[in-house]
C-alpha cells in the first residue's frame, strides 16, 4: 500500500510539478528567442499546451489524494457521525464511476483523433485524451486507496 501511494504521489504531485517547471522554461525561452534573439519558437505554443494539460490532468490526482477533490469531504463532514463513514464510501465510488465515464469518453477521442497533429511539433493530439485518461485512472486507484482506509479504520473503532 505504501507503494502505491508513492507512485500515486509521484503521478499526482512531482510530475506536475516538473510539468510546470518546463512549461516556465518554455515560456521563458519562447520570449527570449522572440524579443531578444528575434528568432521565432516554433514549437512553444504546442510545448506549452501539453505541460500546462499534462500538469491539469495528472494534478487532479494530487488533488484527490490530499483530500482536495470536489469539496465532498465538506458535505459528508455534516452528517451525522454514523452516516459518515458509508456517505463517504458512496461519494468515491461515485467519483470512481465518473472517473470511468471520463476515461471512456478518453478512449473515443484517441480513436476517432489519431490521425490529426499538433501543428509544430507533428505529435497525435491523441496524447492530450492519453494524459486525461492517465490522470482518471490515478483518480480511480486514489479512491480505491480512500476506500480501502476508511474501512480499516471504521473496523478499528469498533
Amino acid at each position: 500500500m505504501v507503494t502505491i501511494r508513492r507512485v500515486v504521489e509521484l503521478t499526482g504531485s512531482v510530475l506536475p510539478a516538473l510539468f510546470i517547471a518546463c512549461l516556465v522554461i518554455v515560456v521563458s525561452a519562447d520570449v527570449i528567442a522572440r524579443n531578444v534573439l528575434r528568432v521565432p519558437f516554433y514549437a512553444a505554443h504546442d510545448l506549452a499546451i501539453l505541460a500546462f494539460s499534462a500538469t491539469v490532468w495528472l494534478g487532479l490526482v494530487g488533488a484527490a489524494l490530499y483530500g482536495q477533490l470536489f469539496g465532498i469531504g465538506f458535505f459528508v463532514e455534516l452528517l451525522p457521525r454514523r452516516a459518515r463513514t458509508p456517505a463517504s464510501i458512496v461519494s468515491h465510488l461515485l467519483v470512481i464511476a465518473i472517473s470511468v465515464s471520463v476515461i471512456q469518453a478518453a478512449i473515443a477521442q484517441i480513436s476517432t483523433a489519431r490521425f490529426t497533429t499538433f501543428l509544430a511539433l507533428g505529435w497525435p493530439k491523441w496524447i492530450m485524451a492519453a494524459l486525461l485518461a492517465v490522470g482518471m485512472g490515478g483518480i480511480i486507484v486514489v479512491q480505491v486507496l480512500a476506500i480501502v482506509e476508511e474501512v480499516r479504520e471504521a473496523k478499528a473503532r469498533s
